[in-house]
């Protein structure tokens, strides 16, 4: 198994975006949002992707040198249409639209349309939490094409993963960052398991005939998605698909809604953060269960596994490196030189 180190990883997903006609700075947004994500340990939405992203241009449902058009539509409300292009860097326009109109008046609602995956939500939740902003991003409105999720109670799919971020400033323990599929698990996951050859844990899909399985196989050939703790997540995912598709229109992938609040106007940032850092240590102080050594924060695992890989590397299983150097191929690179892998 191929052992890469950031830089490595970076290099391997800027070449071929470039060499798939991507503009660099385009290039770079994307390139960084999925080295991100696998450095912090959510390889579902790391560099895995890109063979996809790959097929997605060659078919032509993907523009990689196409920039999103932000629209007016009160104070405080805007909407980027993606124009077909990347949804790293149309998501990254809408949340960079979203920061500012919050800094000018104090919160923000932009609506993201007609773009393509959008990677890991919690990236951009977590960027606009760095600048002092409470961030809520979420989406849908994919039923008509990746409806895999069953409704509670029931055993057809129906819906999608439909996921949210949200994120806080959290002083000297970082932003806290909440990223979850309204699915038990998002598809992703699923797919790093069957890269791995591991069974599933119970409780995460049905087969196509709505029987339990832990088998990867069994949910690319049909099969479909629980909700996430039964009612709960069946009701926020379909709050996600009335935003994404009622009101923002049928994606071509999934469509977004970005919520941006300067908490700078409750209260001074200072005040904020002393608060904030007090109730965290208080979480943190709690005595760790039995199995478990600690409490952690929501982002403190990604943060934890980036520090670890960005010393040890990131693991690429045989699988996914197969796709990637296939995908390399299909843009006319050898992966193996562009990141000089020692295959020895």
């Amino acid at each position: 198994m191929p052992q890469l180190s950031p830089n490595q990883l970076d290099r391997l997903a800027r070449e071929l975006l470039l060499a798939a006609g991507t503009p660099e700075d385009i290039t770079e947004v994307v390139a960084g949002s999925l080295v991100g994500a696998s450095l912090k340990g959510v390889d579902s939405h790391g560099v895995m992707q890109l063979p996809w992203y790959l097929e997605e241009i060659a078919k032509g449902n993907v523009d990689p040198a196409a920039r999103p058009a932000v629209e007016s539509k009160a104070p405080g409300l805007a909407l980027v249409r993606g124009n077909k292009g990347f949804g790293i860097y149309a998501l990254n326009q809408a949340t960079e639209t979203a920061v500012e109109i919050a800094g000018r008046q104090g919160s923000a609602c932009v609506g993201l349309a007609d773009c393509s995956h959008t990677g890991r939500i919690g990236h951009f939740a977590e960027a606009a939490a760095r600048r002092g902003l409470f961030a809520l991003v979420f989406g849908g409105g994919a039923h008509e094409i990746w409806r895999n999720v069953v409704p509670f109670g029931g055993c057809q799919p129906i819906v999608s993963t439909n996921p949210y971020a949200f994120a806080m400033p959290g002083g000297r323990f970082g932003p806290i960052v909440v990223d979850f599929a309204t699915s038990t698990v998002a598809d992703g996951k699923v797919a790093v398991y069957r890269a791995e050859g591991k069974a599933l844990p119970e409780g995460w899909i049905l087969d196509k005939h709505g029987q339990p399985s832990t088998d990867p196989e069994d949910f690319f050939d049909g099969g479909m998605h629980l909700p996430a703790a039964g009612h709960k997540g069946y009701g926020l995912g379909l709050i996600a698909e009335l935003v994404g598709d009622a009101v923002l229109d049928a994606p071509p992938e999934f469509n977004w809604f970005v919520i941006t609040v300067d908490l700078g106007m409750f209260r001074p940032a200072e005040a904020y953060g002393e608060s904030a850092e007090t109730f965290l240590q208080f979480v943190k102080d709690v005595p760790p269960a039995e199995g478990f050594n600690e409490v952690l924060l929501p982002g403190e695992p990604e943060r934890r596994a980036a520090e670890a890989r960005s010393r040890e590397g990131v693991p690429m299983p045989e699988k996914v490196w197969q796709q990637l150097s296939e995908a390399g191929r299909s843009v006319g690179l050898d992966l193996a030189e562009v990141v000089a892998l020692d295959r020895a």
